[in-house]
């Protein structure tokens, strides 16, 4: 039942501030303030839309007087489900909600909604607070991100250097004693610790390009050509299986990208569902370009129908050496790789909520305007 139209006061700023404060994450402050906005109303509904300074994505919460408080995030705000209720509900021209833009710098970093026929008048130092304190949530969190990157990566190239010397003494060691040995037992042993030293040169030279990725060396590319080329390699891997592989891909669909770097990307997803399905089992791979307020967009979307991941493994998919590999997918490194190099390119990438027991992931690209 909708509130009859009346006219709510704001207690001083001093109440935002103390409902609000301290905070540790960005998360956390948003959480509060949809919980002081909504409280101040006394709303039925109150909904928080904050945008991420750096990318696309849009994230929201949600109070609703008669269940627990939500959150929730995805690639573009007009497609996603959330409360059982398509954002676009509520964000849409002629819907039932209005909204306080919360701005920093003549840029918009969130959003407030809350129900049409509530009367609201709102103390210009409330929407400035409020505004400055996602902004620095955003930004500090941004920053701790990047403070991290650069500790990683100095980390791994100081790691690198001492270790690299003993590994290549062991796996020279290790071949030497190989080319002379008969024995099958030992000869799979020495195998066994050459496999190994790559292995652990590999993580060394990951950790690297994770915190200090190459420079991009972009070119025009059709992202459906692309996908092509990367689905081609693991063509014996469908066909020994019998994995079914789906999807529409706009042919001419271009982006400007660094091809090398992209088809990390698009193979690592691809191995992440490999992993994730059984024999027989389906992969859905579409591309198309979707437009939305912020402009046009490549969106490159993978679903599988294998195992999914707890709410563990989903806050964590991204992080590098965390590994969900105990639940069927082999996690580690391939979709840090994925976030990093994706970003890279001024996009996004995000798990999905499992809908028809598919899980998917979704690349959003910037396209220019002239592109297509």
């Amino acid at each position: 039942m909708k509130q009859e139209s009346k006219t709510l006061k704001f207690p001083s700023v001093e109440y935002l501030i103390a409902g609000t404060l301290p905070f540790s994450s960005a998360e956390e402050l948003v959480e509060d303030l949809t919980l002081v906005w909504s409280e101040v109303q006394r709303l039925d509904e109150c909904v928080l839309i904050w945008r991420n300074l750096f990318t696309r994505s849009v994230e929201f919460a949600h109070r609703n007087s008669q269940q627990e408080f939500r959150r929730s995030s995805c690639a573009s705000a007009p497609s996603i489900e959330f409360a059982q209720k398509n954002i676009q509900d509520y964000y849409s021209e002629g819907s039932d909600w209005q909204w306080v833009t919360l701005v920093v710098d003549d840029a918009p970093v969130g959003l407030v909604g809350f129900d049409k026929d509530v009367t609201v008048e709102i103390p210009p130092a409330w929407i400035s607070t409020s505004a400055r304190l996602l902004a620095t949530a955003l930004t500090w969190e941004w920053n701790l991100t990047e403070m991290k990157l650069s500790a990683l990566g100095e980390y791994a190239a100081g790691a690198g250097h001492e270790i690299n010397n003993p590994l290549a003494a062991i796996n020279g060691r290790a071949a030497q004693l190989l080319k002379g040995e008969e024995d099958l037992h030992r000869r799979q042993l020495l195998e066994t610790i050459g496999a190994q030293t790559y292995r652990i040169r590999d993580m060394i030279g990951d950790s690297m390009l994770f915190a200090h990725p190459p420079a991009l060396q972009r070119s025009d590319l059709k992202l459906a050509e692309l996908v092509e080329t990367v689905v081609h390699q693991f063509a014996k891997t469908f066909g020994d299986r019998q994995i079914s592989l789906y999807g529409n891909r706009e042919p001419n669909l271009t982006i400007s990208g660094d091809e090398t770097q992209l088809c990390v990307v698009i193979s690592e997803l691809l191995k992440n569902s490999l992993n994730a399905v059984e024999d027989r089992g389906q992969i859905d791979l579409n591309c198309y370009v979707e437009e939305t307020r912020t402009g046009k967009w490549a969106i490159l979307r993978i679903a599988d129908n294998g195992c999914g991941f707890t709410e563990l493994e989903r806050e964590h998919c991204f992080d590098p050496f965390f590994s969900g590999r105990q639940a069927g997918r082999g996690l580690g490194f391939g979709l840090s790789k994925c976030w990093r190099i994706v970003t890279g390119h001024h996009g996004t990438i995000s798990l999905g909520n499992s809908h028809n027991g598919m899980t998917e992931f979704v690349v959003s690209l910037p396209i220019e305007e002239d592109s297509i």
